[in-house]
């Protein structure tokens, strides 16, 4: 009888044990809001939910790219539609300036307004981030972009890839030698009134990397030069204007205007390719928002406790604890009485 009521004791103390400590890991589930408080509680879980933080982890790096992208494109796309107005503008007053009736007065007046277009091109090309990084420097962000007394480019014509997916790097600048400048595939000639002819090439073909100069020259029939000279932006291309309103050079404004019309149709087209850019990230940052979103739901499920569920289950093991209790307690009298006995 002794050895039953020991037994009975002993398998009582091994419940209230193992009653004890579930409860306590309820207690632990509900204090820390998780399943699991040590790797071991639940291996597969605890690997799952590494697994799941990686992917948040890459995903926040993603994002980290695309904001710096979107920054970028955002300030590239202003300074871009910015730059396509002034050269509409200036390609306008040098129509005027071909004007009949435009004397050397109105012309030295239109100059004026072509140099402030010139100095507003120049504020567009060294467009500066919030935190005063060069938009358009290429790799050389700590420097502006254009000498803003000479024009001449300073940057270089790298590009900035960003990561936003996997292997999927995005150009998240333009150089401003692609931006502000436009290269020629080969000689371009175009006939002007009285004769002459306008021819406009570039050293070689295809140009080394960066070299955006055009070169222009005037001929009469006889092929004699008349006027030459040469810009490598859109910036020494207004200022050229500026000078020809200026000396009344009637020509020469007539030269320029096959050169504006490159130029604008140069400023659409990376206009148009920022813009693609754009697209591709707002695409990108939906795409990894919703895997984000699928991530952390997925890891709540693995390590997030269900606070209503553990709630309940802890009210039952501990009215199943205070049972034992009681039961032991009548077990322990019981054997008292048959040992007195």
């Amino acid at each position: 009888m002794k050895i039953g009521s020991y037994s009975i004791y002993d398998q009582l103390s091994n419940y209230m044990n193992q009653d004890i400590s579930t409860i306590s890991q309820l207690q632990n589930e509900l204090s820390s809001g998780k399943k699991f408080s040590k790797n071991s509680d639940d291996v597969i879980s605890v690997i799952s939910a590494m697994d799941y933080n990686m992917e948040l982890s890459q995903d926040n790096r993603y994002k980290s790219g695309i904001d710096s992208a979107t920054t970028l494109l955002s300030d590239a796309s202003t300074a871009m539609s910015s730059t396509l107005d002034a050269l509409n503008n200036a390609k306008e007053v040098a129509l005027e300036g071909l004007n009949g009736t435009a004397g050397s007065s109105d012309r030295a007046a239109m100059a004026q307004q072509v140099y402030q277009i010139r100095d507003e091109l120049l504020g567009f090309a060294n467009t500066k981030t919030a935190d005063g990084q060069s938009v358009f420097a290429g790799l050389k962000t700590n420097v502006s972009a254009f000498d803003p007394s000479t024009y001449d480019y300073n940057g270089d014509s790298n590009v900035m890839n960003a990561n936003i997916s996997g292997s999927q790097l995005l150009p998240a600048n333009v150089p401003g030698s692609t931006a502000f400048a436009y290269t020629l595939g080969g000689p371009v000639t175009a006939q002007q009134a009285g004769g002459t002819t306008v021819t406009y090439s570039m050293a070689s073909y295809p140009p080394p990397a960066g070299d955006t100069t055009i070169n222009v020259q005037i001929t009469d029939s006889g092929g004699n030069v008349l006027d030459k000279f040469s810009f490598s932006n859109f910036m020494q291309l207004t200022g050229l204007l500026g000078d020809a309103l200026n000396s009344n050079n009637t020509m020469r404004i007539n030269a320029l205007l096959t050169p504006f019309d490159d130029a604008i149709g140069q400023a659409t087209s990376v206009s148009a390719d920022i813009g693609a850019r754009q697209n591709r990230l707002t695409a990108q940052e939906n795409s990894i928002e919703n895997d984000t979103l699928n991530a952390q739901s997925l890891l709540s499920n693995v390590q997030d406790d269900d606070l209503a569920a553990t709630t309940t289950q802890l009210a039952k093991y501990q009215a199943i604890l205070q049972s034992i209790r009681e039961t032991t307690a009548t077990s322990v009298s019981q054997s008292l009485l048959d040992f007195l006995k």
